[in-house]
């Protein structure tokens, strides 16, 4: 934690004024974890001590898996010499399952992809470099859900809200960001270097994201989804769970 003086830098002139050089040196020295330099600075308050229970706690309730439902939506893909775009369907069932599918224009299907608990299920050949990983998935349904094995490493209070970072069982690193205890965001890193990213807009009221955008950094590929519609339902085929059979 960093704590920074109010002292002013007239302040200090004075005091170096009444005191010998070596001395004035000692004193700016001895307060270096207190002051961030000897000519001061304006005033900071401490960054808040946070309860990281409660914070992972509230991050877990705040941003639960959705209720079973049928979601309608719009879809973009940019990548460096691509631009496509049709429409698609989400169909969720709690308590871990959801499948994606994203039709062109004439309705001829591009991409079928199903998630049950932290298994990413496809059919055999699917380039699946648009398809985030599990949390990421997860993360773009608005549900916070690092999954096993994964540790927290870090959790602070920020300006823009809360930040939980996990270290996962291979090394990545997944960095969370929760404002008013809405998941917003999550960034995979790997040796310190972001690779993958989910941003999301929140509507007031809304149970799930109005739009989740995946950008896989390294192949500066894009994936926008905008909700048009929702549809509760109380259960889906259980065959659709399986696109990779």
């Amino acid at each position: 934690m960093e704590y920074r003086s109010n002292q002013g830098a007239a302040g200090h002139a004075l005091m170096t004024q009444r005191i010998p050089n070596r001395l004035s040196f000692w004193v700016c020295s001895a307060t270096v974890s207190l002051v961030a330099s000897c000519g001061g600075h304006a005033p900071e308050a401490p960054a808040p001590v946070i309860d990281v229970a409660q914070a992972i706690a509230s991050a877990t309730e705040g941003n639960p898996f959705p209720s079973a439902s049928r979601l309608n939506f719009t879809w973009n893909i940019r990548e460096p010499n691509l631009r496509i775009g049709g429409m698609g369907v989400a169909r969720l069932e709690p308590p871990d399952r959801a499948r994606l599918d994203l039709f062109l224009g004439n309705g001829q299907s591009v991409l079928a992809v199903a998630l049950v608990d932290d298994d990413l299920r496809a059919p055999l050949g699917t380039a699946l470099q648009v398809v985030p990983s599990p949390p990421l998935l997860w993360a773009s349904l608005g549900v916070f859900r690092p999954g096993e094995g994964a540790t927290l490493v870090l959790a602070e209070e920020r300006n823009d809200g809360t930040r939980l970072r996990y270290r996962l069982g291979d090394g990545d690193e997944l960095q969370y960001r929760i404002r008013d205890g809405r998941l917003v965001g999550v960034e995979l890193f790997r040796d310190g270097s972001a690779l993958h990213q989910v941003t999301l807009e929140r509507k007031e009221g809304w149970e799930l994201p109005g739009e989740a955008t995946y950008r896989n950094l390294a192949s500066f590929t894009e994936l926008k989804v905008t909700v048009e519609s929702e549809e509760s339902v109380e259960s889906h085929p259980t065959d659709i769970w399986s696109p990779h059979r």
